[in-house]
């Protein structure tokens, strides 16, 4: 569900891993249809229809409630999951650099890296311990929901480091009786266990000697902690709202940025999931977007020197800034999603008819406008007065925006005169459709795809930009 969920409680942790990674669980699927319904409440006009919504979403909250009160599915889930027997040697064990990842066929075993090291190295001791992310490894596929819930954590313990200090409050709430709370335990015992580091025949390591008792180790056995806390940030560097990476004050904030082409994609495991391990199995990835089938990734990023690239210049030789954009790598393919998806449906209001495709179109159109605050706030950032220069072709509504420190009395008189934001909403329009035709020639602009991305862009650019909001540079500083 969209609202924050308040977590107090290991039966709190608990349930909500069943509403959000669980699928197929009562918790899911409740929650699911009470945010699918609640979108729809929030486009329906029909009175008649939305009263109908609204008494729906009412009668599923209840039930999602009762399901959190009485987590029958939950014990179920316990009573069928405790009850696997695994021999010594193939129990899960925690890890953060299991040997799956090199071999298929090597045993679940790796090594545990649960210490910090201030050293100023990239490498899995150099995450602090409160956000790293352990793995889990296995040799069987079946396992995989198993270990993914000992992973579940609360004040910093995961489940799996509580049942090897044979302490089980994590199952408070649970248990019906002592029988059953004594067979849970035995289970959960059975699943898990700590060894000690050792290596295997189909570990792919390479070992340099270099004299009588030392070696360089020249291919180093993988971290998928490290490669989870990699993974995690290009991710969130691609798909976070550009908006939030802004300070109060209007200012950036220090951000990742992955240049064009450099970065590249390692699939491990194939599409069994027996083969790696919890966290390399999870960094899920398809290899077109209606596959069925999915694999374990890892993200590799080029190790080349930084380039130093030219200076800023301001979009002086151009009337409409937004072609500026059109360079942009993230904003080509947005548009080109965008352009696929209008063409697929053929005309508009079949394309926004349904909700979840109309949260489509507005992220992605969402997404345009985050790009845009980025260049704006960047140019903005260029001394104050770039604009006054004879010659420059740029509009003057768009010189109100991109030098909006500027201080002489001819440029004050348009800012405070003429509805500049008016025209920058309509070239943002007229340059999207454009752009979405350069994308496929099958597109073609009307008027209602004109109003849509007026309509959408308009919220997201005076939520971030008041006219008279904007202060001199100096009062910045």
């Amino acid at each position: 569900m969209t609202e924050e969920v308040k977590i107090n409680s290991w039966r709190d942790v608990i349930i909500l891993f069943f509403q959000t990674k669980v699928n197929t669980s009562a918790l899911a699927k409740a929650s699911k249809y009470i945010e699918d319904n609640s979108a729809k409440l929030k486009i329906e006009n029909n009175a008649k229809k939305r009263e109908r919504l609204s008494i729906s979403i009412e009668e599923k909250k209840l039930d999602f409630e009762n399901l959190k009160d009485n987590p029958d599915e939950i014990i179920e889930w316990l009573d069928g999951n405790t009850v696997k027997k695994i021999s010594t040697g193939n129990r899960i064990i925690k890890s953060t650099h299991p040997l799956k990842f090199s071999h298929s066929s090597a045993p679940n075993d790796g090594v545990l890296v649960d210490y910090e090291d201030e050293l100023p190295l990239l490498n899995t001791a150099s995450i602090s311990n409160d956000s790293k992310t352990f793995d889990m490894a296995h040799n069987n596929g079946a396992l995989i929901s198993i270990s993914r819930f000992l992973a579940l954590t609360y004040g910093g313990v995961s489940i799996y480091d509580l049942i090897l200090e044979n302490d089980f409050c994590f199952l408070d709430g649970f248990y019906k009786n002592k029988e059953q709370l004594e067979i849970w335990k035995l289970g959960f015992s059975e699943l898990v266990e700590k060894r000690s580091i050792k290596s295997a025949s189909f570990t792919k390591q390479i070992y340099f000697p270099v004299n009588c008792e030392s070696y360089h180790l020249l291919a180093p056995l993988t971290s998928s902690t490290l490669a989870e806390s990699i993974f995690t940030k290009i991710t969130s560097v691609k798909y976070k709202k550009k908006a939030d990476y802004f300070y109060s004050d209007g200012s950036l904030s220090p951000r990742l940025i992955i240049p064009k082409n450099k970065n590249a994609v390692i699939r491990v495991g194939g599409n069994n999931p027996q083969n790696v391990s919890m966290l390399n199995r999870g960094r899920n990835w398809k290899p077109y977007k209606d596959s069925t089938s999915s694999y374990g990734v890892v993200y590799v990023v080029s190790s080349e020197p930084p380039v130093c690239y030219s200076q800023l210049k301001a979009p002086t030789y151009k009337e409409n800034f937004f072609y500026e954009l059109s360079k942009n790598y993230e904003v080509k393919e947005t548009i080109q999603y965008l352009a696929d998806f209008l063409i697929r449906f053929e005309n508009l209001q079949l394309s926004i008819k349904d909700p979840k495709r109309m949260r489509w179109v507005n992220d992605w159109i969402e997404n345009l406008a985050d790009e845009v605050l980025v260049y704006v706030k960047t140019i903005q950032d260029l001394p104050p007065g770039w604009s006054a220069k004879e010659g420059i072709k740029l509009k003057p509504e768009h010189q109100v925006l991109l030098d909006c420190y500027r201080q002489d009395d001819d440029f004050l008189a348009i800012k405070n005169s003429s509805d500049w934001q008016a025209v920058i909403i309509q070239d943002f329009a007229a340059w999207l459709n454009n752009r979405l035709t350069r994308a496929n020639e099958k597109f073609t602009p009307q008027d209602a795809h004109t109003k849509l991305w007026k309509k959408i862009f308009k919220a997201n650019f005076r939520e971030e930009f008041d006219t008279k909001g904007l202060t001199p540079q100096e009062e910045k500083a």
